[in-house]
């Protein structure tokens, strides 16, 4: 009911509901009873036709007004004093004093407007509720060459999933055959399909937009990204954030001081209708609902463009913030070595030394590995045929080839990254250069931070001293580090006095994540630790989206503080209009729910907020 609407994770489906319906009856009959009484038609049946229209409004009251005054005693009972005690104070002086009319209109006025409420603050949980909608119920699953669809809880890790052109990617896995474009806007806010190949990693929620393709299941229904997703922004919508605590503060004392300048008002001036529309103009809906409407919005414009926030705390935090931290691998980078330049010694070619690099490393899972067998396998190279391998800690991999010992080791480049090289019985073959590239939008995310205000930022990694210093130059970082173990970033964060944002992805990061004011974490690629550590979580793996961010919480804080100031203005002049008898009972519920109703649109406005 009435400020009760502070609480917004009880919205019901509004105008599918009776409601719309038992407000509009109570309200029509006010309107009724002026039609009768200025008709005179039933002054011709009952000799005291004002009796029955006192009846009819007494049932208006009823239907509007009962609602709100069983709220009061529900809080009075609870013992949380709430401003519906203030309405309800109100709804019975009207009856008290034979103001039957202006009872009925007020308590239809005021339910109308905790309706209209509902239905703009409804539009600011849009981009959460399709996050609801889009969490699938059933799989396919292909089991003993069959498929039986089931229940998503019914699927075991491992299992084949089917998933056909048009429907939505039920639990996390891996794709195993087929390829696909995914459209996966509503996860990471990408708007355009990315193009899936056997070996990539399928999120739930995605939306399989052609082919059919066969994914083997990494994760059961409860752990998938989706399922994560959502519990992640359930759980923002019940937080309050720290500049709108004082609202609960502020609600406990009002309503005592509420009724004693109402009592105040009915001594000095005799007027019982002033005292009434002070009690009305004195609740204070629309600063109770600044706080909460406002982080609701921004939370789900967030959601919208792949960005999860765990509540309100987080955004305004993020607002603040003045100093932000970089991972460099998975971060700033794309997180796998790919092979820049091959240099084969005289004598050989490119695809030779390939070759031999492909069949040393064949077994390997470590990710020059998997780089070099990716341009192998691109250019139609065959791996060399290897026999004893040996991995040499710390060095590398030896084998023999064609009864020649062949080696593959791997050391440090002066420019950055990595070099490999090949030698076969001692002599070198070549070498292969790799490096892990910047992802494309880092310089421009980081160009468009400073230019928000935010100058310093840092480059924290533990790779090598090349590497770190040739990826910072690349983002445009002037400030970086490098073979910092965690507890050495660990350490920088916390020295730091200012607000810190970190930004990583891995298991080691998780320390920092966790002592940053905000710990912000990719949230495709970043490990379990990582998230569960992290304040935010970017889905699309990107700082790209952390200016729009900081923009976002930015303008949350500033509509918040707006929205407070306004509310207490709006109270204020009501209240001393009321006091001097300018506003009555109808028009101070008018006053009272116009001043609701603008906070609610000027809070909801932040689901409007542009990403460029």
């Amino acid at each position: 009911m009435v400020g009760r609407f502070s609480d917004l994770t009880v919205y019901r489906e509004i105008f599918s509901s009776g409601e719309f319906l038992k407000i509009a009856a109570g309200g029509i009959l006010i309107p009724l009873t002026l039609v009768l009484g200025s008709s005179g038609i039933l002054e011709e049946f009952v000799s005291r036709p004002d009796l029955i229209f006192q009846a009819v409004l007494l049932v208006s009251m009823a239907i509007n007004g009962l609602p709100i005054i069983i709220e009061a005693v529900k809080g009075l009972i609870e013992r949380k004093v709430n401003v519906d005690e203030l309405v309800s104070i109100a709804l019975i002086g009207c009856i008290a004093t034979g103001n039957f009319m202006e009872g009925a209109i007020v308590s239809f006025i005021m339910m109308a407007g905790s309706f209209i409420e509902e239905a703009v603050s409804n539009r600011a949980r849009s981009s959460i509720e399709s996050l609801l909608e889009m969490n699938p119920a059933k799989a396919v699953v292909l089991r003993k060459g069959k498929e039986i669809e089931m229940d998503i809880d019914c699927v075991e890790i491992d299992e084949t999933v089917v998933v056909k052109a048009g429907e939505t990617i039920p639990l996390d896995g891996i794709l195993i055959e087929g390829s696909a474009s995914v459209d996966e806007s509503l996860l990471t806010g990408e708007s355009f399909p990315v193009a899936r190949n056997a070996g990539d990693s399928l999120a739930a929620g995605a939306i399989n937009t052609d082919g059919l393709i066969k994914m083997r299941v990494t994760s059961k229904g409860e752990n998938s990204t989706i399922s994560r997703l959502i519990e992640l922004v359930r759980s923002a919508e019940s937080e309050k954030i720290p500049s709108t605590r004082i609202v609960d503060k502020y609600a406990g004392f009002f309503t005592p001081v509420i009724l004693s300048i109402a009592l105040i008002v009915l001594v000095v001036t005799r007027d019982a209708n002033r005292a009434i529309t002070v009690l009305i103009v004195g609740c204070p809906c629309s600063f109770l609902l600044a706080g909460p409407v406002s982080t609701i919005a921004a939370v789900g414009r967030a959601a919208k463009a792949g960005i999860m926030v765990r509540g309100g705390n987080a955004l305004e935090q993020t607002a603040g913030a003045s100093s932000i931290y970089f991972d460099k691998t998975g971060t700033l980078t794309e997180g796998k070595p790919v092979i820049v330049e091959i240099i084969p010694a005289q004598g050989y070619s490119e695809d030779q030394l390939l070759s031999i690099a492909w069949g040393l490393e064949k077994g390997s899972t470590h990710p020059i590995a998997r780089a070099v067998i990716d341009l192998a396998g691109e250019r139609g190279v065959t791996p060399g045929a290897a026999e004893d391998l040996k991995v040499i800690p710390g060095f590398g991999i030896s084998a023999l080839m064609d009864g020649k010992q062949a080696v593959i080791a791997a050391s440090e480049h002066p420019e950055g990254g990595t070099v490999s090289e090949i030698t076969l019985d001692g002599k070198s073959m070549g070498k292969i250069r790799l490096s892990d590239p910047l992802k494309k939008d880092v310089p421009a995310a980081v160009a468009a931070l400073k230019n928000q205000g935010i100058d310093s930022i840092a480059l924290l990694s533990g790779d090598s001293a090349s590497s770190v210093a040739k990826a910072a130059f690349q983002a445009g970082i002037s400030d970086f580090c490098s073979s910092m173990k965690p507890e050495e970033k660990l350490e920088r964060i916390k020295n730091d006095r200012a607000s810190t944002l970190f930004v990583g992805d891995g298991m080691n990061d998780s320390p920092s994540l966790a002592a940053a004011t905000v710990g912000v974490c990719m949230g495709m690629k970043g490990t379990d630790m990582a998230i569960e550590a992290s304040d935010i979580i970017l889905m699309k793996d990107s700082i790209s989206a952390l200016p729009f961010l900081i923009r976002l919480s930015r303008r949350m804080v500033r509509i918040i503080k707006i929205d407070l100031i306004l509310s207490l203005v709006i109270n204020l002049v009501s209240i001393i209009l009321s006091a001097q008898g300018i506003l009555n009972p109808i028009l101070g519920a008018l006053s009272h729910n116009i001043g609701s109703i603008l906070v609610v649109m000027l809070s909801s406005s932040l689901v409007f907020t542009r990403e460029k």
